[in-house]
């Protein structure tokens, strides 16, 4: 909201409008993905856009364990496959058939997660069978950085929500298994910050540093990314220390 004042995109007069009410509370609950068309100067058109996610976590939460009910008298394995099937499927369709993007039952799928399950699956496939595979997984994050880099350069593919082919389907899968080659490396990140996790920090506040940097036209530069990056994780440093670690410890208390 301080941003929003700041760089004139709402005044003080904006109060009065129901719809930056509306947004607010989006904001404050599980409705994030909302965005009132007085906001749209803001950025990249959107305040902080990553935040659509959380209503897509808290559904994982809470629907896959309704999935699996439903699936009680299947193996576990089967039940990650079959769902795996059935969400990679669905997203192959919706992308088809999904022209503009803008109508209300296109942004409620967007926010669901039937088009991202079968990539929470396929880290749950990883975790079943991680004694079987980590072998060619664990410290090997040079090979599958070359692997990927390689594949999206031939194969003219790259990551996406959106699947418009098998191509972009694998291209998410290599991303996948390289971010988690990347967790198990040698030279962790974890190993590096010493057990503090900054990553919740970035995810939070990346979009709004991005944002501000595309308000004052600091865009088309490699520096201006550079400095983008740098901003945000300390932000984040700035948030573990004071927000996050403190907020943790509490439920030892409770």
């Amino acid at each position: 909201m301080a941003l929003l004042l700041l760089f004139k995109v709402i005044s003080f007069t904006s109060f009065l409008n129901l719809d930056l009410w509306a947004w607010f509370f989006g904001q404050i609950t599980i409705f994030q993905y909302y965005t009132p068309n007085l906001l749209r100067n803001f950025g990249v058109g959107t305040p902080n856009g990553s935040l659509w996610t959380i209503p897509v976590e808290l559904e994982f939460y809470i629907l896959l364990p309704v999935f699996f009910l439903f699936l009680k008298h299947i193996s576990i394995k089967v039940k990650f496959i079959a769902l795996f099937l059935f969400s990679a499927m669905f997203n192959f369709l919706w992308t088809s058939a999904c022209e503009s993007g803008e109508s209300i039952l296109d942004k409620l799928i967007e926010i669901s997660i039937f088009p991202y399950l079968y990539a929470f699956l396929f880290g749950g496939l990883m975790f079943l069978n991680w004694s079987k595979i980590k072998w060619f997984i664990e410290g090997k994050i040079c090979y599958w950085f070359l692997i990927y880099g390689l594949y999206c350069y031939f194969a003219d593919a790259l990551p996406g929500y959106h699947l418009d082919d098998w191509t972009t389907l694998l291209a998410n899968l290599l991303l996948g298994i390289l971010t988690i080659s990347a967790a198990f490396s040698k030279i962790s990140l974890g190993k590096v910050l010493h057990g503090n996790d900054i990553s919740y920090g970035i995810y939070i506040y990346h979009m709004l540093v991005i944002n501000v940097f595309v308000q004052m036209k600091f865009v088309g530069n490699i520096s201006y990314l550079l400095m983008a990056l740098i901003i945000t994780v300390c932000i984040a440093i700035i948030s573990w220390v004071f927000i996050e670690k403190k907020a943790l410890s509490l439920k030892y208390k409770l």
